[in-house]
């Protein structure tokens, strides 16, 4: 069965806007605004939870908070070496990290009230609203990995968190042998990733006014010097010495250019996280193949589902945000695409930028070829389908018009975002000066979309549609340690069964898109145990097999196993 995405880390990408509004000198020296605080939400008890996520006895939130604090000390501190080995501990330390910051917000309440009335003389409030603040930051953070915001609603958060946890525990865990030169990279990688963030989150500051000049241009002295010890110890590797030479180009920047600079650690990070993809060893790997989803109810199936697509779109809203930092350097004149290539002549794989633009004054020269060659994620040319009779070959000139279309429609979402909307304003010019009067588009986009909807049975109705189906086709090589994602299949076979399809249909749209016999099995299995009838001949006849005891026949030949027809009835719970 696939993989997907897993382990979340806390310290997540943002895109930070540059603030309009200027701050006073008290405002910079506290270093918390009033906005900051009325994002703290306000106190409300949280009373249930999901069953199995607390001691029975800790049934009031009170219990439950306090318990909670107690687990994320032992997750986050005590055991923080071990949650790549144990992503189900991670997930529950997210859940038990609403419960913690809540009851923050109920001991501070005066804190709070008193610094809204105060403001900006905020006096003795600073300490503890400064801590709230940065306990908000990361629940934020929790929250966005899954694509929740503050304003969801805690219950599906929490049933969110504690599914995954339960997903995760089945993982088959195992111990990598690393030698002695994997261990020091592990380890040199860890700290450069740590320092390179900490200089990240200053400049960010530096950006929203949170720090003043002097101080700022005397701590980020100090803690770059701590990057380049560490980089320096990888200068033997290629990409690592690739990253230090865009690291050198960055302290060109001026230190009061805190946008561009802030543009340049964040590329920095998301280039540092892909070099780990690639040449550092994992210590543990885990292995959900062989897992049992019997256990799992049908809306929790269903929620694996949604978290699955939804952890696809914040992977894409970051891979937006990335593209837009590039687009800001390449517009202050630092050769990004350049450094880009070069670190893909390495190898590196940078498949998630899939659309790379140039500066501005470029791009509105731009001819529909440029816009084509913009558009970095491959697009399939040829499809056939004999048993509907259906093929598709697209010429060289429709994969160009396909491409340019992409890129010019993806270019104007992006400037909708609101992260774009700070940027120059000769950014939002290149929309208006597009002239695609002069572009022969021979193929279009909603058209090969729909096409390709019918072929595989999947709902596509645009280029949108089209455009996240390229994505997911060919940009999505993720490990178990970042996420699970193989049981969209699974939900949504579940779904369309629960919905009075025919076992036979279903089990032709498993063959279409290439799910395996163990995914339809574990879909029967998992169908059968939410009390939804499959029959099984059918299910057989769509797959392409003649009987169902063909296809036990070829699940054994497969797999190494030996059932009968019988027992493999009873295995898929019939």
């Amino acid at each position: 069965m696939k993989k997907l995405l897993g382990i979340i880390v806390l310290g997540l990408f943002f895109f930070n806007p540059i603030f309009a509004e200027e701050r006073s000198e008290i405002e910079i020296k506290n270093g918390i605004f009033l906005e900051d605080v009325k994002a703290f939400g306000t106190f409300n008890k949280i009373d249930t939870a999901p069953l199995g996520m607390f001691k029975t006895k800790d049934n009031q939130f009170v219990q439950m908070s306090k318990y909670s604090q107690g687990k994320i000390g032992l997750i986050f501190v005590q055991q923080k070496g071990m949650l790549d080995k144990f992503p189900e501990n991670l997930m529950l330390g997210m859940g038990y990290f609403e419960f913690f910051y809540m009851q923050q917000l109920k001991d501070h309440k005066k804190d709070i009230i008193a610094f809204k009335e105060k403001y900006p003389n905020i006096g003795w409030t600073k300490t503890n609203i400064k801590k709230i603040y940065g306990l908000n930051k990361a629940r934020k953070a929790m929250r966005n990995a899954l694509g929740f915001t503050l304003e969801d609603d805690v219950q599906e958060v929490l049933n969110t968190y504690y599914t995954l946890s339960q997903l995760f525990s089945l993982g088959e865990k195992e111990i990598l042998e690393l030698s002695s030169e994997e261990k020091k990279l592990l380890k040199t990688h860890s700290k450069l990733s740590k320092n390179l963030s900490i200089v990240k989150n200053l400049v960010k500051d530096k950006n929203e006014q949170r720090i003043s000049d002097k101080k700022f241009k005397k701590e980020y002295s100090k803690l770059y010097k701590k990057v380049n010890r560490e980089i320096k110890k990888l200068e033997k590797y290629d990409n690592y010495n690739q990253l230090d030479k865009f690291l050198n180009i960055t302290q060109e920047i001026e230190l009061s250019n805190s946008s561009t600079l802030l543009s340049a650690y964040n590329l920095a990070d998301f280039l540092l996280a892909e070099i780990k993809k690639k040449d550092v060893k994992k210590r543990f790997k885990i292995d959900l193949a062989n897992a049992d989803f019997s256990n799992f109810k049908e809306n929790e199936l269903k929620l694996l589902g949604e978290a699955s697509n939804t952890t696809k779109l914040v992977k894409a809203k970051k891979s937006n945000k990335i593209q837009l930092d590039i687009l800001n350097l390449e517009n202050n004149n630092i050769p990004i695409n350049k450094i880009l290539d070069e670190f893909r002549e390495n190898s590196l794989d940078l498949a998630s930028i899939n659309f790379q633009m140039e500066s501005t004054a470029s791009m509105k020269r731009w001819a529909r070829k440029d816009w084509a060659n913009a558009w970095r994620t491959p697009i399939p040319e040829k499809i056939d389908d004999t048993s509907k009779g259906i093929m598709i070959d697209l010429s060289e000139e429709d994969v160009e018009s396909i491409k340019a279309q992409l890129s010019i429609d993806h270019y104007k979402d992006l400037l909708n975002l609101d992260m774009a909307k700070e940027l120059n304003d000769n950014v939002q010019d290149i929309q208006s000066s597009i002239d695609t009067s002069t572009f022969s588009f021979s193929y279009g986009l909603d058209n090969y979309a729909q096409f390709l909807g019918d072929v595989m049975n999947l709902d596509i109705k645009n280029y949108a549609d089209l455009t996240a189906l390229a994505n997911a086709t060919y940009n999505a090589d993720w490990s178990v340690e970042e996420y699970a994602s193989a049981y969209q299949f699974n939900v949504d076979a579940i779904n369309a069964l629960a919905s009075g399809a025919s076992s036979f249909d279903v089990a032709a749209m498993a063959d279409s898109i290439g799910a395996s016999l163990q995914d339809t099995a574990d879909t029967i299995a998992a169908a059968s145990a939410a009390g939804i009838s499959v029959d099984l001949e059918a299910a057989a006849a769509g797959l392409g097999y003649g009987s169902f005891a063909d296809a036990v026949a070829a699940y054994n030949a497969a797999n190494g196993t030996n059932y009968t027809e019988a027992s493999a009835r009873e295995a898929l719970g019939q």
